[in-house]
């Protein structure tokens, strides 16, 4: 017969229930509870499951009522119900919301979309119910639709991991299941653009926004969209200084004016807007799609001769790749010089203190090592034609 009893050295205020388990062994367990009639419907609810469980049927929704029904006795809160697979991965792109661009969101919700297609009426299942080797189908479903290992790796390991990882965190779940291995895959290797070539692609877009664009990529190796939607408060002529931020990591970021960017300053009137945009027929658009700023500078390529290697083909679900692409700027001359450790320093010191008024004097010597740097990037040559 089970008894409740106390531990008889008072190293414990809980009662423990002396019982002989099947294996005709005497045990004694801890019930975690103070009060008898608490510990006493503790051991109740405790056959009852193992019962269930002894008898070859149990289901997660009997044992939940089992569970909850001696929680109501108790006077305490019943077990919450487990978030399916497809809530989970709602509440995670909800989550997201304000932290992340609307690209990066736009991002996670064709993921989690993927995934649930994947997983058909699957997904209405308790998040607990998912296996590594729902991952491991997923995953190399994906790579049988043309995706390269690339993609696919960013797709489970850092996207739907991160979902998942909430789910840990929160106690829904022991393991991620999306800790998987990467896939290997072949590494593209990207190009350069030659000066000349960068010669050009400003010729071919003279008298465009864009030809302000590429100089400003050239000389500072930023992105497409932080150049495009660059305002006129960016530009420091006085210091020779363009500050911006990098909305993909939300971090503000300040460079040397290149010559050849001051020079197309020079030759364009500041608005009398600070806030105005430095281009506007470029600003706010988006970078991808068939009218976006990726399509439209690889036409104004197009238009200057200037071609890149077909790295990859397009294969179903994926997309051709080619050595040259405006992304390319970052590769150069401008990448090698801002990534500098000792640079990215002075950049943190002068921007910290831009935020705050003017240039102060004593930062002086600060400026000049970034202005410095920029003239690390060789002038471009004049166009004879």
């Amino acid at each position: 017969m089970p008894c409740l009893v106390k531990d008889s050295k008072g190293r414990s205020p809980f009662w423990y229930v002396a019982y002989t388990s099947s294996d005709g062994k005497r045990r004694k367990k801890s019930t975690g509870q103070t009060d008898k009639a608490k510990a006493w419907e503790y051991y109740n609810t405790k056959i009852v499951v193992e019962n269930e469980i002894a008898r070859g049927r149990p289901t997660e929704k009997r044992l939940r009522e089992i569970i909850n029904e001696a929680l109501m006795r108790l006077g305490e809160a019943k077990l919450k119900s487990d978030p399916t697979i497809k809530q989970q991965l709602d509440t995670w792109v909800e989550s997201k919301r304000g932290t992340v661009e609307d690209s990066t969101i736009a991002a996670y919700k064709q993921t989690r979309d993927t995934f649930l297609d994947f997983l058909g009426s699957r997904a209405n299942r308790s998040v607990r119910l998912l296996t590594k080797d729902d991952v491991i189908e997923f995953r190399n479903h994906l790579r049988s639709e043309g995706r390269t290992a690339g993609t696919v790796n960013k797709l489970v390991r850092l996207y739907l991991k991160s979902a998942f990882e909430d789910a840990m965190n929160e106690g829904l779940i022991d393991r991620n299941p999306f800790s998987v291995d990467a896939l290997k895959g072949t590494r593209v290797k990207k190009e350069r653009f030659t000066s000349e070539q960068v010669v050009r692609l400003v010729k071919a877009a003279e008298g465009t926004d864009w030809e302000g664009a590429i100089l400003v990529a050239y000389g500072s190796g930023a992105r497409l969209q932080d150049i495009c939607n660059l305002k006129w408060s960016a530009i420091d002529s006085e210091n020779g200084l363009l500050t911006f931020e990098q909305r993909k990591i939300g971090k503000e970021t300040v460079v040397g004016l290149h010559p050849d960017v001051q020079d197309w300053i020079a030759r364009h009137p500041p608005s009398d807007d600070p806030d105005g945009y430095l281009f506007p027929t470029l600003a706010t658009r988006k970078a991808s799609g068939r009218n976006g700023l990726s399509a439209e500078f690889s036409s104004i390529m197009e238009r200057a001769g200037v071609s890149g290697k077909l790295l990859r083909e397009r294969d179903r679900k994926g997309r051709s790749v080619r050595s040259l692409t405006f992304h390319s700027f970052r590769h150069g001359a401008a990448s090698a010089v801002f990534n500098q450790a000792a640079l990215q320093d002075v950049a943190r010191r002068v921007t910290g203190h831009a935020a705050r008024g003017a240039i102060g004097g004593y930062i002086h010597e600060d400026v000049e090592m970034l202005k410095a740097a920029t003239q690390l990037i060789p002038r471009l040559p004049k166009d004879d034609s």
